[in-house]
């Protein structure tokens, strides 16, 4: 019989849980259970649990008769850091090691306050010597894991491992991109993530910052549903009624749609060998009834809730229920990732223990270790002697040039004084500094960056930010132009928003033109990005 496992992924409004097959073929899922999550318990992946929210979850598992001894939680969070990336064609077990060896080149940070896991994604090349793998590797904040090694220990449970909810999502729908690009889109609360997914292998992921929230609480505000009090009765509520023909709804919604198509543009644009043939949606969202009636609207692509997956015979465990807010917790336990903190110092220190019991007599070479010892300590007394007197000497000829330099003191306190001057003319000259003195390079890099037939129909620029009205051929010139306005150095990327787009067909010509407005906030002038503060320290 296979283990079993309790899976939990805890989300901002609900938290899942299911008691599952570990890392077996069969997926089968034995029973499963949905509670609230208080608000406050989590942000952005980091758990800050009560014993009110503790104690819920033990009564779920004890009301629907879970009795499995271990657990294990799939977890969405802007702050695990991905990387897609070669590695030699190496044994499997040898692949940690070449992650480790290199986690520095993938992720600039200290890496002692984070835990590595990583997901083969495949391969790439057929020839003996060019063969690699593909790895999908993350880094999590050990601060961000030791939440769930705490709730863990709370509910008495033994950890089993933490998962990445992407590469829990990917191991139910892997296979539905069997055969060309497919992407799935799993839409929660507050976030949603966009996955493509080309001969089984996942090629591409981004999040979007918009989930079915704003949706929910418009239900739950509105008169017009007054019986919808809770998250789970707004869901309901959207699941049986057709969302877009309520203005009100669709309007909330204008974002996620919004954001999604983003997302699917820029992959496009950068994949035109492998065209996106069908998108599936699933999470939460997937219940809201209407919902890929609206994103095919805006795609021109084929949308469909993802229910039925090759291999996992998901909607026999699920009779009464659709699936798609557990599609995470199930796909979790086929194959995490496994962030597992201090994993590896646990095995070292057993593998000592046991060496110890061994029976193993280790005075021999202690005596022989002391010897050595007291021969070393020789040595290096006599060897400190000779460098003190060698130190005594020097300090004799360094106080003697001290005393012919004396005469240099008063040149340098005048030059500290003067520098001293500068300096604070400087700063002053910099609070009077502005984005707006670089605007004939803004111009420069705008032409040297921008596709080729880009049209700038306005420029607008105060201190604050620019405004630009454009004109090109496509949507995915849109993309490319968005995504190169956010490699400007004066420009605060993550405020790089476009406010309107709009299509236009000239009458006479046929002529297809995209207009488009762009809206970002400069930089501070103190705020200068690496390149460009070496170029202009290395003017200075």
């Amino acid at each position: 019989m296979a283990a079993k496992v309790i899976s939990i992924e805890i989300g901002y409004s609900v938290t899942r849980l299911c008691e599952v097959d570990y890392k077996s073929k069969t997926h089968r899922v034995y029973r499963r259970a949905t509670i609230f999550t208080p608000d406050g318990v989590i942000n952005d992946g980091v758990l800050s649990p009560t014993q009110e929210y503790v104690d819920s979850i033990k009564s779920a598992i004890a009301e629907n008769k879970m009795t499995a001894k271990q657990v294990m939680f799939t977890i969405t969070s802007g702050r695990i850091a991905s990387r897609e990336v070669l590695v030699p064609f190496v044994k499997e077990n040898r692949l940690e090691d070449v992650v480790t060896a290199n986690a520095s080149e993938y992720f600039p940070v200290d890496l002692s306050q984070y835990e590595l896991a990583y997901n083969i994604l495949g391969t790439v090349g057929e020839e003996k010597g060019v063969k690699q793998y593909k790895l999908l590797v993350m880094a999590a904040p050990a601060s961000l894991l030791s939440g769930y090694h705490d709730l863990a220990k709370e509910l008495k449970l033994e950890l089993a491992a933490i998962d990445y909810a992407g590469n829990s999502v990917y191991q139910v729908a892997k296979d539905k991109g069997a055969h060309g690009a497919s992407l799935v889109v799993k839409i929660d609360e507050r976030s949603t993530l966009v996955m493509a997914i080309q001969n089984s292998m996942m090629t591409f992921t981004r999040n979007v910052a918009y989930g079915v929230d704003e949706a929910i609480q418009t239900i739950m505000d509105s008169v017009r549903w007054s019986d919808a009090t809770t998250v789970l009765d707004a869901v309901d509520t959207m699941s049986l009624s057709d969302c877009t023909i309520f203005p009100e709804i669709v309007e909330a919604l204008d974002p996620l749609v919004g954001g999604i198509s983003r997302v699917i543009d820029y992959y496009a644009s950068h994949n035109t060998d492998a065209p996106v043939e069908q998108i599936y949606i699933t999470g939460l969202g997937a219940d809201i009834k209407g919902l890929t009636t609206l994103l095919a609207k805006d795609t021109d692509l084929p949308v469909d809730v993802l229910r039925q997956v090759p291999g996992w015979n998901l909607e026999k465990s699920f009779r009464t229920q659709f699936y798609g807010g557990y599609v995470a917790c199930v796909g979790a336990a086929a194959a995490p990732v496994g962030f597992k903190k201090d994993e590896k110092r646990k095995k070292k220190e057993k593998s000592k223990s046991a060496g110890s019991k061994s029976g193993f007599n280790p005075a021999p070479i202690a005596y022989l270790v002391l010897a050595a010892g007291l021969i070393t300590a020789v040595v290096l007394t006599a060897l400190s002697v000779l460098r003190f007197m060698e130190a005594e000497r020097q300090n004799m000829e360094l106080k003697a040039q001290n005393s012919s330099l004396e005469e240099i003191i008063p040149i340098y306190n005048e030059y500290t004084a003067t520098l001293t001057a500068y300096n604070l003319v400087r700063t002053m000259y910099r609070v009077t500094e502005n984005r707006n003195e670089e605007l004939v390079e803004f111009l420069e890099e705008l032409e040297d960056k921008m596709p080729a037939d880009v049209h700038v129909v306005s420029f607008t620029s105060n201190l604050d930010g620019v405004a630009i009205n454009m004109s090109v051929s496509t949507k995915s010139e849109v993309a490319v132009a968005i995504e190169q306005l956010r490699t400007f150095n004066s420009l605060l990327p993550a405020t790089v928003t476009v406010n309107s787009i709009v299509e236009e067909t000239d009458e006479e010509s046929g002529t297809v033109s995209v207009n488009f407005s762009v809206a970002a906030i400069y930089r501070s002038v103190t705020d200068r990005p690496e390149e460009a503060a070496a170029e202009e320290d290395t003017e200075e």
